[in-house]
């Protein structure tokens, strides 16, 4: 390729690439909402495959965009994005955002460590504290949070916690410790019937699912990798 087709094809892509950001911009493509297919885009612009695909790889390691293995690619919800995101924790994320949070507790119980102690380098013989919640932002469910706390690092953490707690607070007040780094990855995936139920939203609907591990300031690792769920086309 001369110098100047990649030129050329440079100006293409990010012609291309602002355009899909303008149309997001204003509406054309809402979050939670399916962008048209490669060759659709191809048509409706008038450029290469090649193109199209370069454009949409660089929305999506942006956070724009998000793909569904064998379904398409999603407009991200920001919100839900920066909640499921934000190394901080949910409650100060609701206050950033001046907005109420709460809670509700769908499932607690004491189980086995067996199946994290490799990723949470503790016992085997040890347990963790197994914790899924209902988060609200304004009364609205936003997503669901299911952790695994080490019980070896946080001693009684199940009888300390009451509904309504932060956990990170927790943390900080009970044990010294603080969260200041993570690690996540993201995918989609269909709702579950429960999952529909408590999110207010259609059987099979896409969800956004976060996988992150939360690390203190000795480098530990505070939970097992705890997975969030929520809709995409949350407002």
């Amino acid at each position: 390729m001369s110098a100047t087709d990649r030129y050329s094809h440079q100006l293409l892509y990010a012609t291309v690439r602002q355009r899909l950001l303008d149309d997001i911009a204003q509406g054309v493509y809402q979050a939670g909402q399916q962008i048209p297919t490669e060759n659709e885009l191809c048509t409706q612009y008038n450029v290469s495959r090649i193109t199209i695909r370069k454009a949409i790889s660089d929305l999506v390691a942006d956070g724009v965009l998000i793909r569904w293995q064998g379904k398409g690619t999603f407009v991200q919800s920001q919100k839900v994005e920066n909640a499921l995101l934000t190394v901080s924790g949910f409650t100060d994320f609701g206050v950033s955002q001046g907005k109420a949070t709460k809670e509700k507790v769908i499932e607690q119980e004491r189980i086995s460590a067996a199946p994290f102690c490799e990723k949470l380098n503790i016992p085997g013989n040890s347990e963790v504290f197994h914790l899924c919640r209902v988060m609200y932002l304004d009364k609205e469910p936003l997503f669901i949070d299911s952790s695994w706390l080490p019980l070896s690092r946080y001693p009684d953490f199940d009888e300390i916690y009451v509904e309504g707690s932060s956990t990170y607070q927790l943390f900080q007040e009970r044990f010294d410790t603080r969260v200041v780094s993570d690690k996540k990855t993201i995918d989609i995936f269909a709702a579950t019937r429960p999952q529909a139920k408590w999110l207010k939203c259609e059987l099979g609907e896409p969800l956004f699912r976060i996988s992150k591990i939360a690390f203190d300031q000795n480098d530990n690792r505070c939970t097992s990798p705890n997975s969030s769920a929520a809709p995409i086309a949350s407002p």
